[in-house]
């Protein structure tokens, strides 16, 4: 048993609890990822998981898109298995690319509504505000 677990990380590999404490997730969101067939371990041995390098950085690439492209584990996966293994593999790169535009430009949008409710009033709510009246009605002001 241990000579294997020797042997594993001789070769470079860790186990899932060292990875999921390296990249800051929890051991089963790495098995979930797994059943989801994101990622595989290396080898398994005496019921433990063990990922090299290749498969980490593949970890590294799911949680960063999560976090940062917003997308879902679906999307995820059809990107990861490559421009071979769909037809539509494009189409849900550019479909991806537009939703985030699109959630820029609220996100943009709502600072710039914070931004004036702090440049504009200081002293009294914002209720009434002709600006805001303008942009909602669509009247101008």
């Amino acid at each position: 048993m241990q000579a294997q677990a020797d042997l594993n990380a001789s070769a470079g590999l860790l186990p899932i609890d060292e990875v999921a404490r390296r990249l800051g997730l929890r051991a089963s969101a790495i098995r979930y990822y797994e059943e989801r067939g994101l990622v595989r371990p290396v080898s398994r041995h005496s019921g433990r998981r063990w990922y090299g390098p290749a498969e980490i950085r593949r970890l590294g690439i799911i949680q960063y898109w999560q976090r940062h492209g917003m997308m879902s584990l679906e999307e995820i996966g059809e990107i990861l298995a490559g421009p071979a293994a769909t037809r539509d593999w494009a189409k849900i790169i550019t479909d991806r690319i537009e939703e985030l535009r699109v959630q820029a430009e609220r996100v943009n949008a709502a600072a710039d509504h914070l931004q004036h409710v702090l440049a504009h009033h200081g002293d009294v709510p914002p209720d009434g505000c002709q600006h805001f009246e303008s942009r909602i009605l669509g009247t101008p002001g």
